[in-house]
């Protein structure tokens, strides 16, 4: 019998540290309330001026959420325990696709990878949430370990099947999911270079059809969430890039940059500016090791994302497995263990506070998007509001507390 290793029994700590935040009441974010409206519109057609009656996100989670209410299985508990299991499942194909390359990572770098993810507090926070995240996670990696699979062992049709369904349900999922169809055709051109040599005329072709097709499609349709907020919000690149570096120097730190006054933000900015360009340089250096597709991934996914004008850690969620597993293909000076360090001591405060709020209702209550849900929650726990907030109830978010208790 195999004897568990060190790594091991912290990945199995903390698992149970999860399973522990699966009893927390049902925890709401503005997206939160999206889907239950959404699902609403499943069961019963939306009125006009219905809060879901034009909402273009994807219907891949409202789905999951309408099946659990469908089997009477709609509860706080259930919601976060699913979500664990997207977020388990992804790890899973996380580690065999960057352990079945040549010069893979060794079992105790993966347990490393597993352990710094499970601490991420992105993911410590939002895995208890009734939000896509962790679904959409599970099917994007669900897609490139499928893809490597079908690489990797001879034209297995059924894994090239699976391949095109994970993608499928990670777009239908969250629209940004469009990122793996560039990762997938890397894969594949690379894997069969040679004959795509000596047919270059007709692949050449292919590309300017399907190119053109894409175009014309994009054009003629709007392709949900992601086009419509990009052409409305019309932030400036400048707004785009402090955002999005700020968001990387909270992935790196691991802490929120709200947390801090606004004139010590810029330091996340800047430190997030330099992760993200260590981590280009470093993937272009150890290129010849890492698998393809993820990193086209990642990097089609990070361009995507530089472009979404909201500002949120939560959105690199789906990229950071590939970022820490990238990487753990190098050794580092001692600085980099100091970050290390302070990581590991941030997430498990992280989840030490996760945990404080899903047994302190007061706490949970206040905490809740920023407090914006603060009457609501108090009035769900305690019959009323305990401070004037100066806020107006809504009734649906209420509506939604009270019914999925």
């Amino acid at each position: 019998m195999r004897k568990a290793s060190f790594g091991g029994i912290i990945i199995l700590l903390l698992l149970v540290c999860y399973l522990v935040n699966c009893f927390s009441p049902l925890r709401l974010e503005y997206d939160s309330i999206r889907y239950f409206s959404l699902k609403d519109c499943l069961d019963h057609a939306c009125p006009a001026g219905f809060k879901a009656a034009e909402d273009p996100h994807p219907y891949g989670y409202v789905m999951v959420l309408w099946g659990l209410d469908r089997l009477g299985l709609l509860h706080p508990f259930v919601i976060a325990f699913v979500n664990v299991v997207y977020l388990a499942g992804a790890l899973f194909f996380c580690g065999k696709i960057f352990q079945g390359v040549k010069k893979g990572l060794s079992g105790r770098d993966l347990e490393w990878g597993v352990i710094l993810l499970l601490l991420s507090y992105p993911v410590v926070k939002f895995s208890i949430y009734p939000l896509s995240e962790m679904q959409y996670l599970f099917f994007s990696f669900g897609c490139l370990y499928f893809l490597r699979l079908f690489l990797d062992r001879g034209q297995r049709w059924g894994a090239f099947v699976l391949t095109l369904v994970f993608a499928g349900l990670a777009v239908f999922t969250r629209t940004v999911g469009i990122a793996l169809l560039p990762a997938m055709a890397a894969g594949i051109g690379w894997h069969y270079r040679a004959a795509l040599r000596r047919n270059w005329k007709v692949v050449l072709g292919l590309v300017l059809l399907v190119a053109g097709g894409g175009i014309w499609v994009l054009m003629r349709r709007d392709i949900g969430l992601y086009a419509n907020s990009v052409r409305v919000a019309g932030a400036s690149w400048k707004v785009l890039l402090r955002e999005h570096f700020t968001e990387w120097g909270e992935l790196l730190l691991n802490v929120p940059a709200s947390k801090f006054p606004e004139v010590l933000r810029w330091v996340f900015m800047v430190i997030g500016s330099f992760f993200a360009g260590f981590v280009c340089v470093f993937i272009f250096r150890k290129r010849k090791k890492l698998p393809l597709a993820p990193t086209v991934y990642l990097g089609c996914y990070s361009a995507l994302i530089f472009c979404w004008p909201f500002y949120d850690v939560r959105f690199w969620i789906p990229a950071a497995p590939v970022i820490v597993m990238v990487l753990l293909h190098g050794r580092y000076v001692r600085l980099m263990r100091v970050f290390v360090l302070f990581f590991i001591i941030a997430g498990v405060a992280a989840m030490g506070y996760a945990t404080y709020t899903s047994f302190s209702k007061r706490a949970l209550a206040r905490s809740q998007a920023g407090g914006r849900y603060r009457n609501e929650y108090e009035t769900h726990f305690f019959g009323k509001p305990q401070a004037d907030t100066a806020v107006v109830e809504d009734p649906y978010v209420l509506h939604v507390l009270e019914t999925y208790k």
